[in-house]
């Protein structure tokens, strides 16, 4: 027992660990020393994942902002926009799990870095072109650029998607070792970081763009994305050298890399170009047979109602995305107002995270997560009524109550949200932490989201006109239902039963006393 507990006290304190291997050991063992994460490394790591959100965060409410103002009477853009930039996730984040899996961790982590900040700064320059050169001109080098920009998105939303799979999947489970209050703690940690970048990022930018202009800020986070690539590739490697945990695993994956990569050259050795490549178009199969068979464990996976749960609620309007922002333009609402309101539904966000550990120590994991998915069904019922009573006329903002109704409950209904997702994101590390390609099966829930989130921009272009977005609303809503019903399903499987019967009894006795 003494020595199974010396590689966590050498990862996480050297100088603790080197004392323990001092003390002779008592008669009777004593309990475990309880887990800690090192705070340098702690910090690093939440250094970079700020630094790396805040990037994509600002280009994703700058782009949307962008392509407003050079497109103004439609949402048609935008809706392409994100389109293309879902569908590559879609179709390729399976394939980034299995690099995750199968690439040296720091060398991929960093590729990823220096891919994302170059998409970035390449997305703005392009902006820069338009902004400067083109803006009023509908002309066919302002599609040429507007396609540039939307290919730009989908290789930043890969980038974006291949740091999350291996920092916040991959990293974030190895770092923590099976202890569960660690990885709760981390995962909270991530998560607010995430809703602290969504809150301020887009005040940030609006604040640009209003107190100077467009140009301006395209121009301005071009640079800051330049510089924070830098700052990035430091913090990371703090983390992957104070926590020799991540190099140690990896080493069993290098070695068995290794054997393959010899067993490949022995089997291949002597043959033709022609014979490798006709070898290489067989192998296109059995490279298709693993992928199904991914999916087919995914699908029988006991969590996988609980992420087609999640899943569904990526098939929405009724959030403050770029499809909402647009709607919001076209009825008048100003940058500033829009990044404010966002901020106030990221604020709450926020006591989302901070209610789930709450939730979890009283009624456990998967109770927690009903409660918060039930919540945000609720609170979404004033958010769709906005769209058909007192609805704003096209081109108008609405009336006041009928704004308090559209804003209050997109609020409110961020704490059940990003409750919900952290017990789901637990609950899917715990239940895949142990299988063999657990990260490619990981992936593949970004896959499910990204397929949802593709069907909600198909639907907006197909709705593209402002007065057709209440429909599009109405659909999002009966998609979140959805996956209430789903998560339902996982909570009577995993404990056999949706409500306590002590409870039930326990109401009626009251009521007849």
């Amino acid at each position: 027992m003494e020595l199974q507990q010396l590689p966590v006290q050498s990862v996480l304190d050297p100088e603790q660990a080197t004392e323990e291997q001092i003390e002779p050991a008592p008669s009777s063992s004593p309990p475990p020393p309880p887990f800690s994460l090192d705070k340098r490394a702690l910090w690093s790591l939440a250094g970079q994942h700020l630094s790396s959100s805040w990037g994509s965060r600002t280009f994703e409410f700058a782009a949307y902002l962008n392509l407003i103002v050079l497109f103004p009477d439609t949402v048609l853009p935008a809706s392409i926009f994100g389109f293309v930039s879902t569908g590559a996730a879609v179709l390729l984040s399976g394939s980034v799990g299995n690099l995750v899996d199968n690439s040296p961790r720091l060398r991929f982590v960093r590729l990823c870095i220096v891919l994302q900040k170059a998409t970035v700064a390449a997305g703005y320059g392009a902006f820069l072109v338009l902004f400067l050169r083109l803006r009023g001109h509908e002309g066919a080098g302002t599609w040429l650029l507007f396609a540039l920009i939307t290919a730009l998105s989908a290789l930043l939303n890969l980038a974006t998607i291949a740091i999350s799979v291996s920092i916040e999947r991959d990293w974030a489970t190895t770092i923590c070792q099976g202890d569960s209050p660690s990885l709760t703690k981390l995962n909270t940690y991530l998560r607010r970081i995430d809703l602290l970048t969504k809150l301020l990022a887009p005040l940030f930018v609006s604040l640009l763009t209003t107190a100077v202009s467009y140009t301006f800020t395209a121009a301005f986070l071009l640079g800051f994305s330049l510089v924070s690539m830098c700052f990035e590739f430091f913090w990371i490697n703090v983390v992957y050298r104070r926590l020799p945990i991540l190099e140690t695993e990896e080493s069993s994956r290098t070695s068995s890399r290794k054997q393959e990569r010899e067993e490949h050259k022995i089997a291949h050795a002597g043959m033709t170009r022609k014979q490798l490549l006709v070898h290489h178009l067989r192998a296109i199969g059995p490279s298709l047979r693993v992928q199904a068979g991914d999916w087919k464990s995914f699908v029988q996976s006991p969590v996988f109602p609980s992420s087609l749960a999640i899943s569904l609620l990526y098939m929405t309007v009724l959030s403050f995305d770029g499809t909402m922002i647009s709607w919001l333009k076209s009825h008048q609402y100003s940058d500033p107002f829009i990044a404010g309101m966002r901020g106030v539904g990221v604020v709450t966000g926020l006591l989302g995270t901070l209610m789930m550990p709450f939730l979890e120590k009283r009624i456990g994991l998967v109770r927690a997560g009903s409660w918060s998915i039930i919540s945000e069904v609720v609170t979404l019922i004033p958010v769709l009524l906005s769209f058909f009573v007192g609805a704003p006329p096209e081109g108008k903002t609405g009336h006041r109550w009928n704004s308090a109704m559209l804003f209050t409950g997109m609020a409110l209904s961020r704490i059940g949200l990003w409750s919900f997702d952290l017990c789901q994101l637990k609950e899917l590390q715990t239940t895949l932490q142990d299988h063999p390609r657990k990260n490619s099966i990981m992936a593949l829930q970004f896959s499910l989201q990204n397929i949802l989130d593709l069907l909600k921009y198909v639907l907006t272009m197909i709705l593209s006109r402002p007065n057709q977005f209440k429909w599009a609303a109405l659909a999002s809503f009966a998609s979140v239902c959805l996956g209430a019903l789903s998560y339902l399903y996982y909570l009577r499987k995993e404990r056999g039963h949706l409500l306590h019967t002590e409870w039930t009894e326990g109401l009626l006795r009251k009521k007849r006393t």
